[in-house]
């Protein structure tokens, strides 16, 4: 009989997992049946491949529970006399190895640390420190996680994974290099991983323009050129920066170079979304569905596809399958609590965006689209204000988080006059953002300061042109009786997006006027503009929302 499990281990040699799950199930009967078939060390053997076979099956529970029997097994065999007979027997800790990836693939992480806490410290390789730190950290046990990722490192100096996981648990960059540097030395080969190192830290540090910076000039490298993983870590900066169409082009790149890579892919069809380019969106998904249905990324480039395409049901569908994967990716939440808003189920939608929010503080879409829930209402717009002035000492003063906190305020009429110099303050930090510019466009239209704000939005179509810019410029005109440069304006933005039906309804609006003469009801001495307000001294009190008076809400 011995060649009996001579052929099952082939079975197991060969991946013949589907065959080697029924032979071991039977060979095993025939163990319980006939004690002597087989050597008690053979049966673990054949235990252990049967456990193999399942986990490639994903019977990840049977897997599980035949694993612990094996090694029940394997004390009964320690005990016996003569153990140099099986000292090439798989050891317990790869055993407990198996049962802990059983457990993860079953979503049940706290028995998977259980198992592997059981290895003991002096038994513990690698492979078992790195899992250990990735489960330490998925759990908060910050500290643990970031002795397991050392130790990772003292053994495997390039485990870039432990590197980057040491820097997210803000470990600082200089600690990082004395740590795996020593163990590969310098060199032509490794010169790039201190830049690499240094370009991760600052990104942790939410300090993106010296990031950019970083991975800029390791991309600038010829022997870095064109690495995805590279790319993919710079759009990251200037995503979370807030420079979209940067981000855009630098993860277009990476797609372009690698269609088969995952990572960030799923910002990259956030921002596919958001320029409403739908046959990119569409190719995008098709492509990533081709790689894998076991990875959350390509779900989300599913779901962001039906939101555009206006299934929004569909789309929440689609993140709860991404979520399903993984409970803490943040961009499943964000597509979920998105979808939701647009279902205007407003409640279910704050619940995902304040758990984006309690997992990526830093993340401004999670503040966004948590004001975007409380602005839905009047009852909940100090709420909105509260988060909007949280936002911005969580994420600085930079022009995005003020344009947020002054969104808020241009929505009470009472505090209209209050957003204004921040949305002067956010302007001179980025000439480039344009939704300050909208938001100041759209107040002066309220104060009927028209000619101010024609020469802003004149300004801007300077450097920029968006159909936003040329439909609000050809309001303004319209009110100012500029009905010819209006309609220009007006086809320059429907040129841009054929579906915008502001414009359209602009253009049809200034052509009635045409027909009929000036529209009444126009105090034209209001068209004469007011000064600015002197810019304020931003200090915290600024957006202390505590201090807003109720009435400011009615």
């Amino acid at each position: 009989m011995a060649n009996l499990f001579d052929h099952v281990r082939l079975l197991h040699e060969q991946e013949l997992y589907h065959d080697l799950k029924t032979m071991c199930s039977m060979v095993l009967s025939l163990s319980e049946q006939n004690a002597d078939v087989f050597s008690m060390t053979q049966k673990y053997q054949m235990m252990v491949f049967y456990g193999d076979s399942l986990y490639q099956t994903e019977e990840f529970k049977k897997a599980e529970d035949i694993y612990r029997k094996a090694l029940s097994l394997k004390k009964a065999i320690n005990k016996t006399k003569g153990k140099s007979s099986h000292l090439d027997l798989v050891s317990d800790v790869d055993v407990k190895y198996k049962i802990h990836q059983c457990h993860y693939s079953l979503g049940q992480l706290q028995e998977a640390l259980n198992v592997l806490e059981s290895v003991t410290t002096k038994q513990r390789s690698a492979k078992i420190n790195m899992s250990l730190a990735r489960l330490y950290h998925r759990t908060g046990m910050d500290r643990s996680a970031i002795t397991c990722y050392k130790e990772v490192l003292r053994e495997c100096p390039l485990a870039l994974e432990a590197i980057t996981g040491l820097i997210c648990l803000g470990v600082k960059g200089p600690e990082v290099v004395a740590l795996v540097m020593p163990g590969i030395g310098h060199g032509v080969q490794t010169e790039w991983l201190s830049l690499w190192i240094k370009g991760h830290s600052f990104l942790a540090a939410q300090d993106f323009p010296l990031a950019i910076t970083s991975f800029k000039s390791l991309d600038a490298k010829p022997y870095m050129k064109d690495n995805v993983n590279l790319l993919c870590s710079l759009g990251e900066a200037h995503f979370k920066q807030g420079d979209y169409p940067n981000a855009l082009l630098v993860f277009q790149r990476a797609h372009t170079l690698d269609p088969y890579n995952l990572r960030n892919m799923d910002i990259y069809a956030y921002m596919l979304a958001r320029e409403k380019r739908v046959k990119e969106l569409e190719s995008l998904s098709n492509k990533m569905m081709s790689v894998t249905e076991l990875a959350p990324e390509p779900w989300i480039v599913v779901g962001y596809f039906c939101m555009v395409t206006k299934k929004a049901t569909r789309a929440v569908y689609f993140a709860q399958r991404a979520y399903a994967k993984d409970s803490r990716n943040i961009e499943a939440l964000l597509l979920k609590g998105s979808a939701l808003v647009e279902l205007k189920k407003i409640p279910e939608a704050l619940l995902h965006f304040r758990e984006a929010l309690r997992l990526a503080p830093h993340r401004y879409e999670a503040h966004a689209g948590l004001i975007d829930c409380y602005t839905s209402s009047r009852r909940t717009l100090k709420e909105a204000i509260t988060v909007a002035s949280k936002a911005i000492r969580t994420l600085a003063r930079s022009a995005r988080s003020l344009t947020l906190y002054a969104s808020v305020l241009a929505r009470v009429p009472t505090m209209e006059a209050r957003a204004k110099p921040y949305l002067e303050k956010a302007m001179k930090l980025d000439a480039n953002y344009l939704e300050p510019v909208y938001i100041m466009a759209e107040i002066l239209g309220k104060e009927h300061n028209f000619w101010e704000g024609i020469n802003l939005l004149r300004g801007k179509l300077y450097h920029h042109s968006t159909c936003r810019l040329h439909q609000m410029l050809g309001d303004f005109l319209t009110w100012t009786n500029e009905h010819q440069e209006a309609l220009d304006h007006y086809s320059i933005a429907l040129g841009i997006d054929p579906t915008n039906t502001q414009a359209r309804e602009g253009m049809e609006r200034v052509e009635k006027q045409s027909e009929s003469g000036p529209e009444p009801g126009i105090d034209m001495e209001l068209v004469d503009g007011s000064e600015n307000e002197a810019e304020p001294d931003f200090e915290e009190s600024d957006v202390d929302s505590s201090a807003l008076s109720e009435t400011d809400f009615m």
